[in-house]
């Protein structure tokens, strides 16, 4: 993989957890210039790999020669954040998560549920995320390898009324089967759940009236394993 495609592969990995080049280039302690040019083609040296590494997870051979596996298995981006330093988020809440023992779980208002209980495990909010509501810990390998189970996702709650829906990743809270992670595709009607594994997890379609809520994924945190 040449060093144009790692770069691109990054870029697009920051862009579905809402991370712009500033907030990169802050957790690296560099000038913006320098991530722009490493996400615009740039080959990694050692040290940049290392630091990348080490910041982000991303596996050091990968960075160098785009072979293998994007992410180390235990890497953690569940970074410790002082949240006094980030006033935007407009709160101080904890977020709560969503056991993935509920997934699947159907009749069940997932939203409803989760914020109404006292049992729910609490999380303080990420600040370099975009605004979220909920976590939720993914059950399965369905959007493997960009997210595997166990991962924390971050969720925000959408509108179908006024959100266009067109292939980016979901959590959608249904009535007959309890929730799926997928991409999706709104085919007027229905939804058309679309899977990343196509080999054991293949594409299905359901009906509005069978959709309790639907939560974009705004982030991603790779747990320690």
């Amino acid at each position: 993989m040449t060093a144009k495609l790692i770069g691109n592969k990054i870029k697009e990995y920051f862009s579905e957890i809402g991370m712009s080049q500033m907030d990169v280039a802050k957790v690296l302690d560099v000038q913006q210039a320098a991530v722009s040019n490493q996400l615009n083609g740039r080959p990694f040296g050692k040290n940049s790999a290392a630091k990348w590494n080490k910041a982000f997870g991303f596996r050091i051979n990968w960075l160098l020669t785009g072979e293998g596996p994007m992410f180390d298995t235990n890497a953690s981006q569940a970074r410790e954040y002082d949240l006094e330093d980030h006033p935007e988020l407009n709160h101080d809440d904890d977020i709560p998560v969503i056991p993935a023992r509920l997934f699947r779980a159907p009749d069940i208002n997932i939203y409803e549920y989760v914020m109404n209980s006292s049992s729910v495990e609490k999380l303080p909010p990420v600040p370099h995320f975009q605004k979220h509501e909920l976590f939720a810990t993914c059950p399965g390998d369905a959007m493997a390898p960009r997210i595997c189970r166990g991962y924390l996702l971050a969720l925000r709650k959408i509108s179908r009324e006024t959100t266009i829906i067109n292939g980016e990743i979901y959590v959608v809270d249904t009535k007959s089967q309890g929730m799926f992670l997928r991409r999706l595709v709104d085919n007027g009607e229905s939804l058309i759940f679309i899977a990343e594994n196509q080999q054991d997890f293949p594409d299905f379609e359901l009906p509005y009236s069978d959709i309790f809520n639907i939560f974009r994924v705004v982030g991603v945190l790779i747990p320690n394993i």
